[in-house]
């Protein structure tokens, strides 16, 4: 049996009423901040961390939840594909 193979389109967007999000993240020991879509509360976080624990290597991440949608017009998206 031969398998066939086909590439289809798809293309990103942001989802609707999420603003980017932020995440400070300790280096040392892994933990981190709670994400949050203010990036002072994360950077707040790593302070807080670094007094209590004195580790003094951080991340601050941003991040954006995104849908993926089939747009290949020859492909009905209601139908699996083989």
């Amino acid at each position: 049996m031969r398998t066939r193979y086909r590439f289809l389109e798809w293309t990103l967007s942001a989802v609707p009423g999420m603003v980017v999000r932020h995440i400070g993240k300790c280096l040392i020991c892994a933990e981190h901040s709670v994400d949050t879509a203010d990036p002072s509360d994360a950077q707040m976080w790593c302070l807080k961390h670094a007094g209590a624990t004195r580790h003094g290597v951080y991340e601050l991440s941003a991040f954006q939840y995104f849908d993926a949608t089939l747009t290949d017009p020859a492909v009905n998206p209601t139908r699996p594909t083989a």
